[in-house]
């Protein structure tokens, strides 16, 4: 049966001599830019997110940083 779905996912790809016909209308272009910037966005975020966690995990954090990594306020 895997055989199957991929020789005929194959031969539908390798169609030739057919035009495709194809049309990328503009609005096409803007949404594969918004989802490259969000993604990029996204990997911003994330890496601001843990940065302190990494620091601190290697040893290049303050003491300060260290003490208070858990969230919680010292009183």
């Amino acid at each position: 049966m895997k055989t199957a779905v991929w020789l005929s996912l194959f031969l539908f790809a390798m169609n030739p001599g057919q035009p495709a016909h194809a049309y990328l209308d503009p609005g096409t272009g803007a949404m594969l830019l918004q989802i490259i910037l969000g993604g990029i966005a996204g990997a911003a975020v994330a890496f601001r997110l843990y940065w302190h966690r990494f620091r601190a995990f290697i040893g290049l954090a303050p003491s300060s940083a260290r003490s208070s990594d858990d969230g919680e306020a010292s009183t």
